[in-house]
C-alpha cells in the first residue's frame, strides 16, 4: 500500500494521484503575544534517544506514578513521575515507531519492520515478540488476555497477552493512498473500536474480532485520490454517553457506543486528536486551529486562530486549561471556557507531534527528538 506522510506536503504523493502539484503548507503564525497569568515550569525531562521524523505515535503513557515513554531508536524506560527518577530502561535496538501500550501486568510497542514487542511493567524484561502483517505507526491497546493492534495496511490483530500469539485478525481493504499513520484501537469492556483510512469506524468483537457495526465519519469527495483523502488517523474517544471520532477532511462525528448511530456531527478536518471534558469536545484542526464543542450538541463554544500554521498536536485537558504543542516545541495552554492563551513553555526546539499525557497536575510531552519533558503550571 502506498502510504504519504500528510499528503500535501509530498509532491511525489500528488503525481501518485495524478495531480498536477501538491498543496503548499501555510506559512506558520508567529507567537502570539499575551500575559501570562500563570507560570509554565519544567519539572524533569529525560532524553529518550532516537530522533525521528515525523512518528506521532510515540506517545507517553503514565499509571500508578509511573511514566512510560519509548525512542524511535528502541529505547523504552519507566520514570517516576513526580521526580523523574529512572525505575528501569532497555535498549530494544528496534525502530520503534508504535508505543507504548500500557496494561496491567505488561506494556507493548510495535516497530516500523512488523513486530509488537511485550515488556514487563515492573523490569522492563522482554516477554515475547511477535510478528504481525506490516508497519506499526500506532499505540497497541491492552486489555487482561489480548493485546491489540493495528498496522498500516488495514489491519487489525488479536494477540494472547500470554505469549504473543495470533488469535484473530480483523482485515479490510484500505484506499491506495492514505495519510502516514493509523489510530490507535480503543478497548471498552467487550469491544475495540478501531478507525481507517477509508473514513470508517468500526466495532470489533474483543474475543474474536469479529465486526460488531461500522459507519462512515467521512465519505471520500473530490476529483483525485488527494482530495478524496478522509483517513480516520485519530483515536476515537470512547465515554460512557458517546463515541467521538473524526478524520481527515471530513467530520468531528459523535455516535451512540453500542448502536454507531450519530448523535452529531460537525465539519472539521484533523490528523491530530481530540480531547474532551465533562462540557466540551476539543479538538485542533488541520489549519493549527483549536476548536472547542458542547458535548451534549455539537454547538461551536469557541476557536482560537492565533496557533495557524503551526502544526499542532491533540490537544490535552489539563487542569482548568486545554494544552496544545507545536512544531518549533512551544506548549501553549488555553483556557477552557474561552479559548484565551493562559501560559507557554518550550520543552525542546524540534517539533512536538505525539499527543500529551496528563497526571494530575503534570502534563508530560515527549518531542521528535526523544526530549521527554514533565512540566506543571504554577502560581506567578
Amino acid at each position: 500500500m502506498r502510504r504519504a506522510w500528510l499528503a500535501f506536503v509530498l509532491a511525489s504523493a500528488a503525481a501518485a494521484a495524478g495531480c498536477g502539484s501538491a498543496p503548499v503548507r501555510e506559512p506558520p503564525a508567529p507567537l502570539p503575544e499575551f500575559a501570562p497569568s500563570v507560570r509554565a515550569a519544567k519539572i524533569w525531562s529525560e532524553d529518550l534517544g532516537g530522533k525521528t521524523k515525523d512518528y506521532v505515535g510515540l506517545v507517553p503513557r503514565v499509571r500508578d506514578g509511573i511514566v512510560y515513554a519509548a525512542g524511535a531508536g528502541g529505547r523504552v524506560g519507566a520514570f517516576d513521575a513526580a521526580s523523574g527518577a529512572r525505575l528501569w530502561q532497555v535498549e530494544l535496538d528496534l525502530p520503534i515507531a508504535g508505543g507504548v501500550g500500557l496494561g496491567d501486568r505488561l506494556l507493548a510497542v510495535g516497530t516500523r519492520d512488523g513486530q509488537v514487542v511485550a515488556l514487563a511493567r515492573d523490569d522492563g524484561r522482554t516477554l515475547w515478540r511477535s510478528a504481525v502483517s506490516s508497519e506499526v505507526l500506532a499505540p497497541p491497546a491492552i486489555a487482561p488476555d489480548i493485546v491489540v493492534v493495528q498496522t498500516v495496511d488495514g489491519r487489525v490483530t488479536g494477540l494472547a497477552a500470554d505469549d504473543g500469539a495470533r488469535l484473530w485478525v480483523y482485515d479490510r481493504t484500505e484506499p491506495a493512498l492514505s495519510l502516514r499513520g493509523t489510530n490507535s484501537p480503543v478497548i471498552v469492556e467487550d469491544i475495540v473500536f478501531a478507525g481507517f483510512g477509508s473514513g470508517r469506524l468500526v466495532a470489533l468483537s474483543l474475543e474474536q474480532g469479529a465486526p460488531l457495526w461500522e459507519v462512515p465519519v467521512a465519505q471520500p469527495r473530490g476529483r483525485n485520490e488527494i482530495e478524496r483523502l478522509v483517513d480516520v488517523d485519530v483515536p476515537p474517544l470512547v465515554l460512557p454517553d458517546a463515541i467521538y471520532a473524526a478524520s481527515y477532511q471530513g467530520k468531528l462525528t459523535a455516535f451512540n457506543p453500542r448502536s454507531g448511530n450519530i448523535i452529531w456531527s460537525r465539519d472539521v478536518s484533523t490528523y491530530s486528536g481530540i480531547a474532551a471534558d465533562a462540557s466540551n469536545v476539543y479538538v485542533t484542526d488541520e489549519h493549527g486551529y483549536v476548536l472547542a464543542f458542547d458535548r451534549r450538541n455539537g454547538a461551536s463554544v469557541w476557536r482560537q486562530e492565533a496557533l495557524r500554521g503551526r502544526r499542532l498536536n491533540a490537544p490535552a485537558v489539563h487542569g482548568d486549561f486545554v494544552a496544545v504543542a507545536d512544531y518549533e516545541g512551544y506548549v501553549h495552554w488555553l483556557a477552557r471556557d474561552d479559548g484565551r492563551f493562559i501560559a507557554r513553555a518550550r520543552v525542546d526546539d524540534a517539533p512536538v507531534r505525539a499527543p500529551a499525557a496528563v497526571d494530575g497536575e503534570t502534563l508530560f510531552v515527549a518531542a521528535i527528538s526523544g526530549e521527554l519533558a514533565a512540566l506543571r503550571l504554577m502560581p506567578r
